[in-house]
């Protein structure tokens, strides 16, 4: 697995002759709806089927069974993530411009619908066989971080920035950015988006503060 790529976790979607596109859709967006509210355990398959406008035979039809289902449904969610190139790449300018430009989407992706989603899946799944191979951090941010460490490599060879870890200077800098709203929102506070600039603008000073090199003395 590419460090800068989030992983895939196959689910056995059956093969044989194609399946309907728009019931296979409409089984995998019931299916996240419903395992994100209520887990592994307490999804009824039946209820799926009703929710989705299909009989239960066609679920299994799309996938073998019910670990496969939840297994596909995460992979769906993986998939949707931006690349960390996209992300993390950002528009080029200065130095505090792009932290700050890469500050907003980090705090966008850690406040989505999405980013939440892949969390809950992870706290509410099954021991199924892939469920303890699974690390929230590594499936869905250690790819960004690893990006954004190329980066601060990339920036300390000039004297703008004076780093020794960079690895813990990236967790810093996304604990800074993001960490607190992404927690809130997990334990239903959404904050204030209306306070999101004004939030990434603080972090990046103090991140620039704590990390100034020769040439921003």
């Amino acid at each position: 697995m590419k460090p800068d790529q989030p992983p895939r976790i196959s689910g056995d979607v059956r093969r044989g002759r194609p399946s309907d596109p728009g019931k296979h859709d409409a089984i995998l967006d019931n299916a996240r709806r419903m395992f994100t509210r209520l887990g592994f355990d307490r999804t009824s398959m039946d209820e799926l089927a009703q929710h989705a406008g299909v009989s239960k035979a066609t679920i299994y039809n799309h996938f073998d069974s019910k670990e496969a289902l939840f297994d596909a449904t995460f992979e769906r969610l993986l998939q949707a993530l931006p690349p960390p190139a996209e992300l993390i790449g950002g528009p080029q300018g200065e130095l505090s411009e792009r932290l700050h430009a890469i500050g907003c989407a980090l705090y966008r992706l850690a406040t989505s619908p999405l980013m939440v989603d892949i969390q809950r899946m992870l706290i509410l799944a099954h021991d199924t066989r892939s469920s303890g191979e699974r690390s929230f951090w590594q499936q869905s941010i250690a790819p960004y971080q690893h990006a954004f460490s190329e980066l601060l490599r990339a920036q300390a060879g000039g004297d703008q920035l004076a780093i020794d870890d960079f690895e813990r200077a990236t967790s810093q800098f996304f604990s800074l950015a993001a960490s607190e709203p992404f927690i809130r929102l997990l334990m239903g506070d959404s904050g204030e988006p209306e306070k999101a600039t004004a939030h990434v603008d603080a972090a990046v000073r103090a991140f620039l503060r704590a990390y100034a090199g020769r040439g921003r003395d």
